[in-house]
């Protein structure tokens, strides 16, 4: 009768221990795969987009790009400056200069003709707004909605809350990334350029 093969030394032991590395390779393996995708980040400009008055065809602005809190808001022609672009977040608010300050109510005020602004985000619900299928957006606080005032569609023209009424000066599209650059003949107190964006991107 031929010999018995004689064992491998360890071999058992390996073989027990086979389970366990096969676990701790799957586990690194799927480590390295999270670490890699929480690595991953959207740029800002990625996450906000201009925000376009139906009536208008001009840009949702912060008056003269400025973050200061207190700045109104205003239509202006698009040029794609920071100001210009806006961010609604998971928490209802909207963003702008790259999240750093929330489109506000005035005061947290609810009457026809209160301004909107900027300020620092604080959570209450002057800063919380609701996009609405029909193209209008809810100041969740005063239940009213972002209104050009007085049906302007000119540079400039101050941007309030009012007693929702369907009116094409309370509708607004969003791009899927930043405006149009400013022409080369504009200056930064005097932007210029144009926003066509297709409807395809309008809120429906």
């Amino acid at each position: 009768m031929p010999p018995s093969p004689l064992p491998t030394p360890g071999g058992a032991a390996r073989r027990r221990r086979s389970p366990v590395a096969v676990t701790v390779g799957v586990i690194s393996t799927l480590a390295t795969v999270l670490a890699t995708a929480l690595s991953w980040s959207v740029p800002a400009s990625a996450a906000a987009a201009p925000v376009v008055g139906t009536g208008s065809g001009r840009c949702l602005s912060v008056a003269n790009n400025s973050d200061a809190q207190g700045t109104g808001l205003q239509l202006w022609d698009c040029n794609g400056q920071s100001g210009q672009q806006f961010e609604f977040t998971s928490a209802g608010e909207l963003r702008v200069f790259n999240g750093s300050r929330c489109v506000d109510v005035n005061g947290a005020g609810t009457a026809d003709g209160t301004a909107v602004i900027i300020w620092s985000c604080n959570g209450q619900n002057n800063q919380k707004w609701r996009l609405n299928s029909d193209g209008s957006i809810t100041a969740v606080g005063a239940n009213k909605c972002l209104d050009v005032s007085g049906a302007g569609t000119a540079n400039g023209s101050k941007i309030q809350i009012w007693s929702c009424h369907g009116g094409s000066n309370q509708k607004w599209s969003t791009g899927g990334g930043p405006g149009p650059s400013p022409s080369p003949s504009a200056s930064p107190s005097s932007p210029g350029g144009t926003c066509d964006l297709p409807s395809s991107y309008r809120w429906t």
